[in-house]
């Protein structure tokens, strides 16, 4: 039978002292990323940093004007509705904007919260991460970020139908949660829970469905267009394939490299998380350790790369006892692409400048994402595994109850 959580002692002044401070910290990036996207904000939104502007003014999505049904729009249905909600309480560019940011930033601090109590001190790398500058209200990535540390956490407590349920509602948003399902699953299998496994997926898929079926019925056409959108766009020049297919003299541009593009990077995918749940059975890996390795071989094998998906690996760098070098190296390399990319964009780095540079950054980042892949994927570490609540101090006065889920250990930022 699944474990049953003993009652969890108060937390002590230190711990709610650090806590505040990392709440306070949070806010305090977050109102630099906002801070930053209001300094580019130009031309009633035409000009700006963040997407959501310039689909509010491209899409013409408004409380009267549904998306996918009356007006196309390349984001998952979850991503639409957002979007149509932030329209109905602020229908301008920059009302969209700032309604979205609100709920991002909720839900910011809501990670800090959840990432404190699950390691402790290295949150800070989350509260003070310059992806969270630069990135949490460039689009609706945290919304998708925080239903896949919710769904985790709630897996490491066996609650695996609501673990489902959070993966599935972030997948509707962003599709990265979905790849988590997989891995996750293999650890089932691994504990020979077949049960538990069931409970996972069918969970993700509906609510996947809940969210998705009643557009599929609206307008079947306007569900299908972010996928078939998706498929048009040839290999981007933030990604490997863009420069090897260069190299191999394969094709890259036009119907060609993109059918080309997709053909390579599905077999790739694929391969990539047959192998990965090969790996966490066989290697009994834990279940963070085989979520982040399944986000980083979405992120390396798409053909599409944006820089607001570094957004999705920083809470692997939090949630894992990944070494300081590999962090700030990542951190470095994210600097980097966003001032060359978004530099280009506002006409601060010429397209020459972005040629000679963009390709070494873009290797840069590939051997920082191996490397978190390699450690994610090796066989636990005795440092790894988790600590029993039996090992942990009970409530005074608490009667001896059966172990719970495992809850790791904390480790130094």
């Amino acid at each position: 039978m699944p474990a049953v959580d003993a009652p969890e002692p108060a937390p002590g002044p230190d711990s709610v002292a650090g806590r505040r401070a990392l709440v306070l910290a949070t806010c305090g990036t977050l109102i630099l990323g906002l801070g930053l996207q209001l300094a580019f904000y130009r031309r009633g939104g035409a000009g700006s940093l963040s997407d959501l502007p310039h689909l509010f003014l491209k899409r013409g999505v408004r409380p009267g004007a549904l998306p996918y049904v009356d007006r196309a729009l390349e984001y998952p249905v979850g991503a639409g509705v957002l979007l149509y909600v932030a329209t109905v309480i602020a229908p301008s560019a920059l009302g969209v904007l700032l309604v979205t940011a609100a709920g991002s930033a909720a839900l910011c601090v809501g990670i800090t919260g959840m990432l404190h109590q699950r390691v402790g001190a290295r949150a800070w790398r989350w509260a003070l991460a310059p992806p969270l500058v630069l990135y949490a209200f460039q689009n609706w990535d945290v919304f998708a970020v925080a239903a896949m540390v919710l769904g985790l956490l709630a897996f490491e407590r066996r609650r695996d139908g609501p673990a489902g349920v959070a993966l599935g509602l972030g997948a509707a948003v962003k599709l990265f949660p979905a790849f988590v399902v997989i891995p996750l699953v293999a650890v089932r299998l691994a504990q020979r829970d077949r049960r538990g496994a069931l409970r996972l997926a069918a969970g993700a898929v509906l609510s996947f469905a809940v969210v998705n079926i009643p557009i599929l019925a609206a307008s079947p056409h306007g569900w299908w267009w972010p996928y078939a959108f998706q498929s048009r766009r040839q290999a981007t020049w933030g990604t490997l394939w863009f420069y090897a297919f260069r190299i191999l003299g394969l094709p890259v541009h036009g119907a060609a490299g993109a059918h080309f593009a997709n053909a390579v990077a599905l077999l790739a995918l694929g391969g990539g998380l047959a192998w990965l749940a090969v790996v966490t059975i066989r290697r009994r890996l834990l279940p963070i350790p085989a979520a982040a390795a399944a986000i980083v071989l979405f992120v390396v094998t798409g053909k599409v790369y944006s820089p607001t998906y570094d957004l999705w690996l920083v809470v692997f760098f939090v949630l894992l006892p990944i070494s300081r070098r590999l962090w700030l190296s990542f951190v470095a390399v994210d600097l980097a692409v966003f001032a060359l990319v978004y530099g280009h964009f506002h006409g601060i780095a010429s397209i020459g400048v972005v040629r000679a540079i963009l390709p070494g950054l873009v290797v840069g980042r590939a051997v920082v994402l191996v490397a978190l892949l390699v450690e994610a994927t090796r066989r636990p570490a005795a440092s790894d595994a988790p600590v029993p609540a039996s090992a942990r101090p009970a409530p005074v006065g608490a009667a001896p109850g059966p172990d719970p889920a495992p809850k790791p250990l904390r480790a130094e930022v």
